[in-house]
């Protein structure tokens, strides 16, 4: 098998390794007798060796598109998207078939994304057994070992283990195939709030056993926080804050970021921040063609927000935003009217 730790790299200006980049990302889909519908809007997207990206932002806003995208399921409409220095959206289905064990994909519902017919233990086998594992019984079970899924419960059905045992079966299988980079599609939002902290706990640790990085794809920010070295904020197909996970969640620049932050109940948030998130109203319709998609909801907006688009700009080292009225560093942000 191919040892990942070897696998081809791009460094970026600060040097650290680049396991998976996308550049000018664009996700369509197509709607009969009517313009396509523009999910995800030219993004850059950037993944170092070792780390976790938190992706977040409201349902419908492109995160699960542009997750999809990265591993080719299907290919973005436009950009280009990297592993390591090998464009993956050049090839062939019958070359990418070759690089796909590279890239794999946890899905939200975790029942439903296995085979119904198949037990846990031959779930996992299936991809050793394609790829000519000299013992792909026992590497199966070793692997469902370490996830928690013990020989008994390795004979059972989908249908015959709860949707936390079935997500460790899902972490199991993607391990399976020594891949770089595991594009984690709200592993956890399906499950009970005990058993998400078991999912989270195990995939921070699979990630450091098996030198893997991760894009983890959320609406919860809380959840996010906990796992991220750095996060991305996503608003109508657009990337609108980038930063560390401690900076974003002290120091949102973004009127949206802090918007969504105003959601998490905190015991030491400002009673005016407590309730703001009730006070707007969920983005549903495409993105405008001109200026910034939040303009309408900002308490910050002017002119210039609804006739320029801002660019994803850095402001501080790692911090990069995409806002003409950023929020100041020392300022407490004041979402009232936020509408």
């Amino acid at each position: 098998m191919t040892d990942t730790a070897t696998a081809p790299a791009v460094r970026d200006s600060s040097g650290d390794d680049i396991v998976l980049s996308a550049k000018g990302l664009v996700v369509e889909y197509p709607v009969p007798g009517k313009k396509p519908v523009r999910a995800v809007h030219g993004i850059d997207i950037e993944l170092r060796r070792g780390e976790t990206l938190g992706l977040v932002g409201e349902s419908g806003c492109g995160k699960s598109s542009t997750g999809r995208a990265l591993v080719m399921l299907p290919p973005p409409t436009e950009g280009e998207v990297m592993l390591g220095d090998l464009r993956l959206d050049g090839l062939t289905q019958k070359q990418l078939r070759k690089h796909r064990k590279e890239l794999q994909l946890i899905f939200q519902d975790p029942i439903s994304s296995l085979n119904p017919r198949r037990t846990a233990l031959e779930i996992v086998m299936e991809p050793l057994t394609f790829l000519k594992h000299p013992k792909p019984k026992e590497r199966a079970l070793e692997l469902l070992q370490e996830v928690g899924v013990d020989s008994a419960m390795a004979k059972r059905k989908p249908h015959q283990l709860s949707g936390g045992q079935c997500q460790r079966v899902s972490i199991a299988r993607g391990v399976a195939q020594q891949p770089s980079v595991i594009i984690c599609d709200e592993p956890v939002s399906a499950l009970d709030v005990s058993v998400q902290a078991q999912v989270l706990n195990l995939l921070e640790r699979m990630k450091d056993e098996h030198d893997l990085s991760l894009v983890f794809i959320s609406h919860d920010l809380a959840v996010v926080k906990n796992i991220s070295d750095r996060v991305a904020v996503m608003y109508l197909g657009r990337i609108v804050e980038l930063a560390g996970s401690e900076d974003i969640y002290q120091h949102p620049r973004h009127h949206y970021t802090a918007l969504l932050l105003s959601s998490i109940p905190q015991p030491n948030r400002p009673e005016k921040l407590q309730d703001v998130a009730n006070e707007g109203e969920i983005a549903t319709s495409p993105a405008p063609s001109s200026g910034c998609p939040f303009a309408s909801r900002c308490p910050a907006a002017t002119e210039i927000c609804r006739t320029v688009m801002p660019p994803l700009a850095e402001l501080a080292p790692g911090h990069r935003v995409a806002c003409h009225h950023p929020i100041p560093v020392e300022a407490e942000p004041d979402l009232r009217s936020a509408s």
